[in-house]
C-alpha cells in the first residue's frame, strides 16, 4: 500500500487546505498496514491517495481508496475506484477522524476478505459491494 501512496502538499504550501495530506498520509499508512497483516493483505497493491480539500490534486477520487479534507484531521473516505485510475470512487462516510478511519477499513478488509471472488481486487471488490449495499 505504501508504494502506492499519494498525496497532495496541503498544509504549509496549499492555501485551500482544509486537511493534511503529504506530511500525514504515512502515519496514516503505518496504522493501515497492521490491519492489512491482520487480514493477509499485505502484499495487495491497494491504491490510496489523500487531498487536503475538495480540489482533488493528490487524484484521491480515482484511487481504491481516497480520503478528501473536510477539516483539520477530518476526512471523506472514499472507496471503489480501480488500480489503474480509470473508475471513479464513491463516498462512502463523511467527515470522519483516524479512529473511524481506521474502524472503517478494518471492517472493509474483513468483509473484502470473507466475500471477493477470485482474482478481484479491493477497488473492484468495494465497487461491487457498493453496488449491493445501496
Amino acid at each position: 500500500m505504501r508504494k502506492n501512496s499519494v498525496a497532495c502538499v496541503a498544509f504549509n504550501t496549499c492555501s485551500l487546505a482544509l486537511a493534511e495530506g503529504q506530511r500525514y498520509l504515512p502515519t496514516l499508512v503505518t496504522k493501515i498496514e497492521p490491519l492489512l497483516e491482520k487480514y493477509g493483505l499485505f502484499e495487495e497493491d491497494i491504491t490510496i491517495r489523500m487531498t487536503g480539500c475538495p480540489n482533488g490534486c493528490g487524484r484521491s477520487p480515482n484511487a481504491e481508496i481516497g480520503f478528501v479534507g473536510t477539516a483539520y484531521g477530518k476526512y471523506n473516505l472514499h472507496i471503489g475506484g480501480d488500480r489503474l485510475g480509470t473508475r471513479l470512487n464513491t463516498k462512502y462516510k463523511d467527515n470522519i477522524a483516524e479512529d473511524e478511519i481506521l474502524k472503517t477499513l478494518d471492517e472493509l478488509f474483513g468483509i473484502y476478505v470473507q466475500k471477493k471472488e477470485a482474482e478481484e481486487t479491493f477497488g473492484d471488490f468495494s465497487y461491487r459491494y457498493l453496488q449491493i449495499t445501496k
